[in-house]
């Protein structure tokens, strides 16, 4: 006999042989597998989503689904039972953060015992179709912690549930929660539309201008993820050599000759000496290439902004419960603080400032911990835990305790590359937690446009720079592969890179790390300069990072136009009509449309 619903026969009936449901689904589940439909087999798709949304209009003009009490009746002895330890725990407690900490292990125990609810509102929820579990815990269970107005859980363990009415004091408790909740809803339009501007203010000038910059560089991605199809090879992979086109049937055959990773072209490392060029921007969302002027960075800002107003109105949810997710930072809240990397950093991890031994670790007076390389002390704030032990040596960048590295610092001790790396991966988790997969170029074209400085701390005679300046990467990059010389690898420790590698900047410092990572990739030689620069890579928070454009004009897109103007008549500077900016191109308006490939 068969077990299929009619729901499931319903889906089935328009979804490809592939995708087809054989048990229970989620939306997320469902929204991935469009995805990846849509990558593979556009016209497939496009049959598809037609007729699941045919489906869907006729399902809901024809039924119902009515929710009565008994949906929303909070089942009492489970919950009550269920809650009974934490309750003795928090009275047991001595102190507000293991009470807040008890508190936040209780809802999520409660949030466990709702989506075992009988009401018929438990599927909508562990589908994803309607309603957060945490908000469902709240009506069928308790919402046990609440937040303050500055986001931290509140020492105090709320019993009983919206159902069936607070208790004045768990009123008081859960207050400052709903007003923000409240004040979220009201400006949940207003902070996406400020960082659509910001983002699409930092990636304007990314447009196709060449067809191959002819970089051997790129990324190394898994080789059975979905972020190398339509892609090309920055290096040789099994039987397809550089530059080769990444389709579903190479990724397949790749991973049949047992390659665990390929190297693949990228926006991030392209080495165009404007905008991108079309190897590294890769295929468009119908697998074609792009044409010389495309703007691929507006394209991907407003990718990227387009689900925002969603994020902030998913922010209305309760303290974060899960350990794993205890110091983590999400939604457009995490965005934000990827983006700007502010000086209050929530949940900054501890960054080692210097290659070293750990030699001790040792409890702070005021909390928290002192972890020492060789004589130098780094304190660990008390809400994180150390990661590193005594007698492990650790390099400039890496975490010593748990936490959120902090992007001007992975920029700062790591380099512009690795600082990039990171702020890609980083946000494409974040988007992905929120069930959004975005294709990785978007991150990547935002990496580049915003990651970008580097100051001079040293000239070293060179009559290009001046100490205190900060200069674009990509000229220092031009600069330093002037006078570069080729040594073998084994040879090139503690000297300067002279060209990019991967995740490791030209201008950066040969480490063993770094010998032992290009090894693995099978670099034998790299280019070193000999009388670099000393450099300081930095990274400015995406709302300052366009006012170094050097072009005043590109600036007026941006914010502080009175100052722009003024600095660009003190300093006599000059705007290139026909670069990739369109801003000039579109104050001056004359001639708009007839740079040379593609350019304003």
């Amino acid at each position: 006999m068969s077990t299929d619903t009619f729901g499931r026969y319903l889906l089935n009936e328009y979804l490809p042989t592939k995708y087809q449901i054989n048990g229970t689904t989620t939306k997320k589940e469902l929204n991935k597998n469009m995805h990846s439909l849509a990558r593979l087999d556009p016209r497939a798709y496009v049959k598809t989503i037609a007729g699941l949304k045919r489906t869907g209009d006729m399902v809901s003009t024809t039924e119902g689904m009515s929710i009565g009490l008994d949906d929303i009746a909070p089942e009492y002895n489970r919950r009550n039972t269920a809650l009974q330890p934490y309750v003795q725990q928090f009275k047991s407690a001595t102190t507000s953060a293991k009470r807040s900490q008890i508190a936040e292990a209780a809802q999520e125990k409660m949030i466990g015992i709702a989506l075992k609810h009988k009401g018929t509102m438990t599927q909508q929820v562990e589908s994803g179709a309607r309603g957060k579990p945490f908000s469902y815990s709240n009506i069928v269970a308790t919402p046990a912690a609440a937040r303050d107005a500055g986001g931290k859980t509140i020492p105090w363990l709320i019993e009983r549930s919206y159902s069936e009415g607070l208790k004045p004091s768990d009123y008081w408790a859960a207050g400052n929660e709903a007003i923000l909740n409240t004040i979220k809803s009201s400006v949940s339009v207003a902070e996406p539309g400020e960082l659509s501007k910001i983002l699409i203010s930092n990636m304007s000038d990314l447009i196709v201008t060449e067809e191959d910059c002819g970089t051997h560089n790129g990324i190394t991605l898994s080789a059975d993820s979905p972020d190398v199809v339509d892609r090309f090879l920055a290096r040789d992979a099994s039987k397809f050599s550089r530059n080769a086109l990444v389709t579903p049937q190479t990724q397949s055959q790749i991973m049949k000759d047992g390659l665990s990773k390929v190297v693949v072209r990228s926006p991030m490392t392209c080495e165009a000496s404007d905008g991108v060029c079309k190897k590294c921007q890769g295929l468009d969302e119908k697998g074609h290439v792009h044409e010389y002027g495309t703007n691929v960075g507006v394209r991907a800002a407003q990718a990227l902004a387009e689900p925002m107003t969603q994020m902030a109105l998913s922010t209305k949810h309760g303290s974060k419960s899960s350990k794993k997710e205890r110091h983590q930072v999400g939604g457009l809240q995490g965005i934000r603080q990827t983006i700007e990397s502010p000086k209050q950093f929530i949940n900054k991890a501890t960054l080692a400032e210097q290659d070293g031994l750990v030699t001790r670790i040792e409890k702070a007076p005021q909390g928290g911990n002192f972890v020492w390389l060789g004589k130098k002390d780094h304190y660990v704030t008390p809400n994180l835990d150390v990661t590193v032990h005594v007698g492990q040596q650790v390099e400039r960048g890496d975490a010593l305790s748990e936490g959120i590295p902090k992007p001007d610092e992975v920029v700062k001790y790591k380099g512009i590359s690795a600082g990039r790396l990171y702020v890609v991966n980083h946000l494409h988790k974040l988007y992905k937690d929120q069930g959004m997969n975005h294709d990785k170029r978007h991150f990547e074209l935002l990496a580049k446009g915003e990651l970008n400085h580097a100051r001079i701390l040293d000239n070293n005679n060179n009559s290009k720079f001046l100490k205190g300046d900060i200069v674009s990467y990509n000229i220092l990059k031009s600069e330093l592969a002037r006078g570069a010389k080729e040594l073998p690898l084994t040879e090139a420790n503690g000297k300067t890179l002279g060209k990019e590698y991967f995740q490791f900047s030209a201008g950066s410092r040969v480490t063993p790390a770094t010998i032992r990572t290009l090894k693995s990739e099978g670099i034998k030689n790299v280019y070193v300069a000999p009388r670099a620069p000393e450099v300081e890579f930095v990274m400015k928070p995406a709302t300052r990072a366009p006012m170094l454009n050097p072009d005043w004009m590109a600036r007026l897109s941006h914010r502080n136009l009175k100052t722009m103007i003024q600095q660009a008549a003190h300093g006599g500077e000059e705007s290139n009509l026909h670069g990739t900016n369109p801003v000039p191109a579109y104050v001056i308006g004359t001639d708009f449309g007839r740079g040379e490939k593609g350019r304003y």
